[in-house]
């Protein structure tokens, strides 16, 4: 049995040994477009065309066995890397209007829709003889272990959200406290369609807001930011657990205060405080029957910083 790292590697990784090629020619399109409805409102209509290329990693081709000294698992299955794995490409249509407030700020509200072909998704399945026969792998060790591997969806999946921003300088306060302003956004999204299970990561719920005093000496922010609850891209598996049980990440809100004072022109002094209210990061584990009691995991708490 080696136990030299170096020797390892030249027992089990091959120079050069794979030769893959990959060609994205493709046209993509875009459309934008705006239109004054009034001197301060203006209505804007955007259409575009994307794509998303797989990581790198997938045109190794590489193949992970498992443990075999351990049991098959969710954490303990052969996992391939698909070089066949085409890119996702989407069409995007997007419209805003946005209205300014003269001189002192402005608000606008959007929305969009993306549709996605060829998304990238998950699949499981038993190592069958045919499989294990391709890879030279020996039936009575690697059988009872699955395999997880990427694919293309063959439906679309849509992703639809709205947008609203806020920005103004207040102009009514006395002279002695000019140079307020208030700020406010909101993101709300929604994933759907046959594979929008494979839409995880992305935070449904965002919003951040905050006020800032500006002036020639110094500055002043305070900042509020909310992240809703959000899917993460673990699915749990196991014994007694039933589908569509996820990996969570629990809602949250954070504050953060900002300064600055300026002793001289190219002299100051910055202070930078974070998570003033010290949330915590929370993970959970939930499915369609899990109660609100059993689905919290564990806690990560940074405190301030």
């Amino acid at each position: 049995i080696a136990t030299d790292p170096a020797r390892i590697v030249q027992l089990t990784q091959v120079d050069r040994g794979l030769h893959a090629q990959k060609e994205y020619l493709r046209f993509f399109p875009s459309l934008n477009v705006s239109f004054n409805v009034r001197e301060n409102l203006i209505a804007r209509a955007g259409y575009y065309h994307s794509i998303g290329r797989p990581d790198f990693a997938e045109y190794s081709s590489g193949l992970t066995l498992p443990d075999t000294e351990n049991l098959p698992s969710g954490n303990n299955r052969i996992t391939v890397n698909n070089v066949g794995l085409k890119a996702w490409s989407a069409k995007s249509t997007k419209v805003r209007f946005e209205y300014y407030f003269e001189r002192v700020g402005q608000i606008s509200i959007g929305a969009f829709q993306r549709d996605f072909e060829n998304f990238f998704g998950s699949t499981v399945f038993n190592a069958t003889p045919a499989f294990l026969a391709l890879y030279g792998l020996d039936p009575t060790t690697y059988d009872p272990y699955d395999v997880v591997t990427k694919h293309n969806l063959q439906s679309t999946v849509r992703m639809t959200g709205l947008e609203f921003d806020y920005k103004q300088a207040l102009t009514f306060p006395p002279p002695w406290a000019r140079g307020v302003q208030v700020f406010a956004n909101a993101s709300a999204l929604r994933a759907t369609g046959e594979g929008a299970s494979n839409f995880a990561g992305y935070v449904p719920r965002t919003a951040s807001w905050g006020v800032s005093l500006t002036r020639p000496k110094y500055n002043v922010r305070m900042n509020w930011n909310y992240r809703g609850r959000q899917r993460r891209g673990i699915v749990a598996t196991g014994r007694s657990i039933e589908p569509g049980t996820y990996n969570w990440g629990s809602k949250a809100l954070y504050i953060d205060l900002t300064a600055e004072y300026y002793f001289w022109k190219q002299v100051g002094l910055f202070a930078n405080l974070r998570n003033l209210g010290t949330a915590p990061q929370d993970a959970e584990v939930a499915g369609p029957s899990t109660p609100p009691h059993a689905q919290f995991r564990s806690r990560q708490d940074n405190a301030s910083l």
